[in-house]
């Protein structure tokens, strides 16, 4: 699975902070908590409730942008584009808690590496709104800490549309994004194949292939209170289509996953 929202939700954070101009440094710390509700992983039809207490920190810089679940070096930016490299983390996922997966190997956790390419397509004349079409391509590692191993490669090619705070928000921010999802073979066998050694009555035999993986839309909004930040979001992807549909593991074509973020800022 790819629940990389309970930790994305972070970059979000400070994408009306980034924009093209270059930054002065500047890091913030403090702690908190992430709670949100949804499937247990794309195509499941079970759902659970995580809640979560973290530390909180984003640092920003002309070359480095760092939060929680990323560290990104910024190798090019002007008006019209911007190129990144980026680290990322992603959840595990305990079989012993699915029907669909049970019997199977749990998902251990991911490490997402690659490159990131940004076009700046708009912009209103005030900069309060920025329209920017991203592209992330990432090669997968799974990992449960004794081991590390390469399961695939993965990309969301997405328009992303940002509204910056103002007084007429109530001095909320947002993001809308859609996009389709694309991964290799290798990364769709990894969560959707059964082995013959796995396979049931109800659980044929299925070998994944490369493709379209679904498409894509979340809604994520940012308000700071003094010391206080506040990440409500949701997101829903839609499996119509998708090369693995098919799988015995896909139980529902509807990925629903809603939650808050909660974070207090130390001086």
């Amino acid at each position: 699975m790819r629940i990389l929202l309970l930790l994305l939700i972070f970059h979000w954070q400070n994408l009306f902070a980034n924009d093209v101009e270059a930054l002065p440094s500047k890091f913030e710390w403090g702690a908190g908590f992430l709670s949100l509700y949804g499937n247990h992983y794309r195509g499941s039809d079970q759902a659970k409730f995580w809640f979560f207490p973290m530390p909180y920190f984003t640092y920003s810089s002309k070359l480095i942008e760092a939060e929680p679940s990323f560290v990104r070096g910024i190798f090019f930016r002007s008006d019209w584009f911007t190129f990144k490299l980026s680290l990322m983390l992603g959840p595990n996922a305990e079989s012993k808690n699915n029907k669909a997966r049970s019997g199977m190997p749990s998902l251990d956790y991911t490490v997402e590496l690659g490159p990131m390419f940004i076009f700046h397509l708009w912009s209103s004349e005030d900069k309060i709104m920025r329209l920017n079409f991203e592209v992330p391509m990432r090669g997968i590692f799974a990992t449960d800490l004794s081991y590390i191993r390469h399961v695939g490669l993965f990309t969301v090619p997405y328009l992303s549309l940002k509204h910056s705070n103002t007084i007429q928000s109530w001095n909320w921010s947002s993001e809308v994004t859609l996009s389709p999802m694309y991964a290799d073979a290798n990364y769709h066998d990894y969560f959707y194949g059964v082995s013959q050694q796995y396979a049931r009555d109800e659980r044929p035999i299925y070998k994944a292939h490369g493709g379209y993986s679904g498409f894509q839309t979340a809604l994520v909004f940012n308000k700071r209170f003094e010391n206080m930040v506040v990440i409500p979001f949701i997101r829903w992807d839609y499996l119509d289509g998708a090369i693995f549909e098919d799988s015995p593991l896909v139980k529902t074509k509807n990925y629903i996953i809603s939650g808050l973020g909660l974070f207090w800022l130390f001086d």
